[in-house]
């Protein structure tokens, strides 16, 4: 009798101390990222928009990345899905409707991997540079079905406190 009283409670304790999971919990799409970069002069005038007088010419602009170099293109456009995935365009230049200005973006970059140290100079065709540095894991909390994403970015060695936006005056 002592026997199965003691493998009732085992059992009892067993299924009161499981969490119950759902599929569903983990279901959770990390979209990718870019490297955004404001691109000003002393007084903060966007030097990207070529209607600005001392604007600069984009065709100079490129991207080292992982020993390749990237030229800069002018509105690339993709195609926006649902679906999370990333599609690489290397570096590219383009105008933000709301607001008006012109930004450069260097990706995008799988938001699921991990970069360590991860370096993209900008060389902006006049024998200047800046180079941009990243450390990005995704942690999972597997038992509550979240993530989070812990990332430090640098410009030029100095650390910046936003995330992948970056003001560079010039």
């Amino acid at each position: 009798m002592r026997v199965k009283y003691l493998l009732l409670g085992i059992m009892a304790l067993g299924l009161l101390s499981c969490e119950k999971f759902d599929e569903d919990d983990f279901d959770t799409d990390i979209p990718p990222f870019v490297v955004s970069l404001n691109v000003v002069d002393a007084k903060g005038v966007d030097i990207l928009n070529p209607e600005n007088s001392n604007s600069i010419t984009l065709s100079g602009i490129r991207a080292l990345y992982n020993g390749v170099e990237y030229e800069c293109n002018k509105d690339t456009l993709s195609v926006r899905t649902k679906i999370c995935s990333s599609q690489f365009y290397g570096l590219r230049a383009i105008k933000n409707n709301k607001n008006g200005s012109y930004y450069l973006l260097f990706g995008e970059l799988d938001g699921i991997g991990s970069y360590s140290n991860e370096e993209v100079t900008i060389s902006w065709g006049d024998g200047t540079y800046d180079k941009i540095k990243f450390n990005r894991k995704l942690k999972w909390n597997s038992r509550k079905g979240y993530h989070n994403i812990q990332q430090e970015w640098f410009l030029n060695g100095t650390k910046v406190p936003t995330n992948n936006y970056m003001k560079v005056v010039k």
